[in-house]
């Protein structure tokens, strides 16, 4: 029976690239997103290439939409690989950032992250094996200026996932920070200035790095992956 991967943020960016890299390594992947249309898609080129795959709408930032998307993962089994990779970013001076803004950044990042493990943790600690990733950011072990509420929820995400592999040691489950830096996705299209996206780090290179890190033998794992192209950030 194949193992299964709950990815949030699946529909696009790195959660679709590693939606893809985990349907080709044998994994059974569940996505999970707000935008159906865009997640069916994705969940159609892997079952179109042999793999197994089953969208599901989830927004991390409603614990209602979280618990109907734990009861359908639920039929299916235990997952033996949950990542965190839904986020948001919105940008500008502190003075400048609404409630609004902020508000968002820390409920997707954030709360989002600690909700949707939450409700997933009882059943991984039963079986006492899995990991759990999450997908931060370079912003989450170094400030960058006018990106507070982006900052804050990513140094927020790493104490929160650093705590959270504290209690589980003992259940031989591994929890895993991923931090990258720029990656070219669909993050930099509402992102104020001119990025060269052609430098930054290639998503399916990157995804491909994570998938073996998770799937490290023995009983070792990387607990933290600091991710950056050789020249550094922009």
């Amino acid at each position: 029976m194949a193992k299964i991967a709950v990815i949030t943020g699946a529909s696009q960016g790195i959660g679709r690239a590693l939606s893809y890299h985990l349907g080709r390594t044998g994994y059974k992947v569940v996505a999970g997103a707000r935008s159906r249309d865009k997640l069916d898609s994705v969940v159609e080129g892997i079952n179109n290439a042999g793999g197994d795959a089953l969208a599901l709408r989830l927004d991390v930032s409603d614990p209602d939409s979280i618990d109907n998307f734990n009861q359908e993962v639920e039929m299916l089994g235990t997952p033996s690989l949950l990542i965190n990779n839904a986020g948001i970013g919105r940008f500008g001076p502190t003075d400048e950032v609404s409630l609004e803004d902020w508000d968002i950044q820390l409920n997707t990042n954030l709360r989002g992250a600690f909700l949707v493990s939450k409700a997933f943790l009882p059943k991984m600690k039963r079986s006492q094996k899995g990991a759990i990733v999450f997908i931060n950011s370079v912003a989450g072990i170094q400030p960058f200026s006018q990106s507070a509420a982006y900052v804050a929820s990513k140094f927020g995400l790493r104490g929160f996932a650093s705590a959270l592999r504290e209690e589980l040691r003992e259940y031989n489950i591994k929890v895993i920070s991923v931090h990258p830096g720029a990656v070219n996705t669909p993050f930099w299209e509402t992102v104020p200035g001119d990025f060269p996206t052609e430098d930054m780090l290639d998503m399916d290179t990157l995804s491909e790095n994570i998938v073996q890190n998770i799937q490290s033998s023995g009983n070792l794992t990387v607990e933290e992956m600091v991710i950056r192209r050789v020249a550094g950030d922009f």
